[in-house]
């Protein structure tokens, strides 16, 4: 009986030695107290350890704590790392793939206040390389490039000509774009809307050729120039200039030809920080902006941003990691008069395709359809909000099994509506 039990106790004791030196080893080097990992343990319990095949398994749970502890050290540069290689991306508004005088595809031409929308098309201009020759006196070396082009007639000082990029909606970004004013008699002026919401309600920053750079916010179509903030910069005419905005959170800023201009920085003072806060849009367009007959160009344009992922989609992901055998998960809704979109799929690719009437017919009177086929059934059903106000339409299509019946396909398509229901309050949360 003993020579059975004493190796299980030898085993005990070595392993709870090996614990006790390990969190010993683990407090002194939180102390800064160096100690090499593999002298913790005693020569008499490595012996005893080997001799039970325990030593590969000490060495693991040492080099464990190490890395533990550098994970510790370094959370920040592995998150940071992660965190750009995932959600990092970009788009690149290359006219040079465009037909020429025609808008380029994605934007819409809007105006702010009175007057007709400009006529903004794609044309070739001569333009110079990015990077500055290296001699001084090195010859002018421009090459015929695809540029956005715009020109109103009218003269009047409340229009404002806007060409909205309408294929994404931008939260957190960085915009760069290089722009040429080359005529106007009404303040010739070129710009960028960001965060807009609409030709009425949006963020812009212009610079124009009396001289100024300028942001301020539109409200309702009332412009706050007055209120904005800008500085006093040279602006010749012809002469290719890039601007860049940064947006974080409710933090904007803006530099101008790479040095930051706005918010102005003091003279010597640091701009770690320095940025203008505004929340009154939070996310939205970008797009291109002009004043009355200003003639402008624009060109290398380019958005670097964090993709904005729609609450719904993620409120299908969180049900879809509690169900993972549901085959199909569609949320539709009205967002204009007519049949519902898609405004939630597990198939991304159906997000805006148009529903039917029966969609239709949930929404409005609380309806709930069941669709049998081979060896599926589809079951779409009404989504409450908290108040229990019907705000959308869902269809659940699952997988059948032999001796189903309508009842119990509809009682388990309940249980993933509730599911879904406890992760909305308002028709809001479907929008955002």
């Amino acid at each position: 009986m003993q020579q059975f039990h004493q190796p299980r106790f030898i085993r005990k004791t070595c392993c709870q030695r090996l614990i006790e030196r390990c969190q010993t080893w683990w407090r002194k080097a939180n102390g800064n107290e160096r100690q090499n990992p593999r002298r913790i343990l005693s020569r008499t319990a490595r012996q005893s350890c080997r001799k039970r095949g325990l030593l590969r398994a000490a060495d693991l749970l040492l080099w464990g704590f190490m890395l533990k502890r550098i994970f510790v050290i370094f959370p920040v540069l592995f998150t940071a790392g992660f965190a750009v290689g995932v959600s990092a991306a970009q788009i690149q508004f290359d006219f040079s793939r465009d037909a020429v005088d025609k808008p380029p595809p994605g934007f819409l031409s809007l105006v702010t206040g009175r007057g007709e929308p400009a006529q903004w098309k794609v044309v070739n201009e001569q333009v110079p390389p990015i990077l500055a020759p290296l001699e001084p006196n090195a010859p002018a070396n421009t090459t015929q490039r695809a540029v956005l082009s715009v020109q109103s007639f009218n003269l009047g000082g409340d229009h404002f000509p806007v060409l909205l990029y309408t294929n994404e909606i931008f939260t957190d970004f960085t915009l760069t774009t290089r722009f040429k004013i080359s005529g106007g008699i009404v303040e010739p002026s070129a710009g960028v809307v960001f965060r807009a919401q609409d030709q009425s309600n949006y963020y812009v920053i212009r610079a124009s050729a009396e001289g100024n750079l300028l942001w301020y916010r539109v409200v309702g179509g009332q412009s706050y120039a007055g209120l904005g903030i800008g500085v006093k910069t040279p602006m010749a005419r012809d002469v290719w200039r890039e601007l860049r905005i940064e947006c974080a959170g409710s933090q904007i800023r803006c530099y101008l030809d790479g040095r930051l201009a706005i918010p102005p920085a003091k003279a010597g003072a640091p701009t770690n920080g320095l940025a203008i806060n505004d929340t009154t849009f939070s996310r939205g367009k970008v797009g291109f902006w002009t004043k009355a007959d200003s003639k402008c160009y624009f060109v290398d344009a380019r958005v670097q941003y964090t993709p904005h992922v729609p609450y719904v989609q993620t409120v299908i992901a969180n049900i879809l990691k509690q169900y993972p055998r549901l085959l199909g998960l569609t949320v539709y809704a009205v967002n204009n008069p007519g049949l519902p979109v898609v405004i939630g799929s597990m198939d991304e690719r159906a997000l805006g395709a148009a529903g039917t009437k029966t969609e239709a017919d949930v929404i409005e009177r609380g309806s709930v359809y069941y669709l049998k086929k081979d060896k599926t059934v589809e079951i779409t059903m009404p989504l409450r909000d908290r108040n229990g106000e019907i705000v959308a339409a869902l269809a659940v299509k699952i997988k059948t099994f032999r001796g189903e019946t309508q009842a119990t396909a509809v009682a388990h398509a309940t249980i993933i509506k509730k599911a879904f229901e406890l992760q909305i309050a308002t028709m809001e949360d479907l929008k955002s």
